[in-house]
């Protein structure tokens, strides 16, 4: 037996066909819109990495010899207080300021750039991962100790970016690289 069909009458309803030419012309919109945004943004990312100050380090740390300024290798007496081990660091005194800036570069090719001040014994510590222009930030008070002829924190706390310690950091190595620091 066969069956018969009905003709239903949906009034004013919309067609599967109309559902289907909307949603074609949203994915459209999406795409054109969509992608250009995209590319764009990760254009300006990698544009940031490769102007970023932090290659500008790794070439400073590459460029000259591990002995300067100091009778010591440079920034052997950091080692232990800013976790210095196994990197290749640049130690600059700034004699306008009296402090101390090191330059560091890891095996794993991040960079870390440390600026102690030797007066009061504060210190901030950036360490950018993958040239990243976010560094964490790590930032306190070192002591001398003369028995073991190092620098060993005593406090130190970390900005999560809400204290303004690592873009006041950051801004102030820009300074003293831009101001012709050796």
């Amino acid at each position: 037996m066969a069956r018969r069909r009905r003709k239903v009458d949906l009034g004013d309803a919309i067609s599967f066909d109309s559902v289907l030419t909307v949603l074609t012309v949203l994915l459209v919109l999406r795409m054109v819109f969509f992608v250009p945004m995209v590319n764009l943004d990760k254009a300006k990312t990698v544009s940031a990495k490769r102007a970023g100050i932090w290659d500008t380090t790794a070439a400073r740390v590459a460029s000259r010899p591990r002995l300067e300024n100091v009778a010591n290798d440079a920034g052997d007496d950091y080692l232990a207080a800013m976790a210095l081990g196994k990197a290749t660091i640049r130690q600059t005194n700034d004699r306008a300021s009296g402090a101390v800036w090191l330059e560091a570069v890891f095996p794993d090719s991040s960079t870390a750039v440390v600026r102690h001040d030797r007066q009061n014994g504060r210190y901030v510590r950036l360490h950018a991962q993958a040239r990243s222009e976010l560094p964490s930030c790590q930032f306190g008070q070192l002591r001398w100790s003369e028995l073991e002829r190092q620098w060993f924190s005593v406090s130190d706390s970390i900005d999560y970016g809400d204290r303004g310690v690592s873009a006041a950091a950051i801004q102030e190595y820009r300074k003293w690289l831009s101001g012709g620091a050796r």
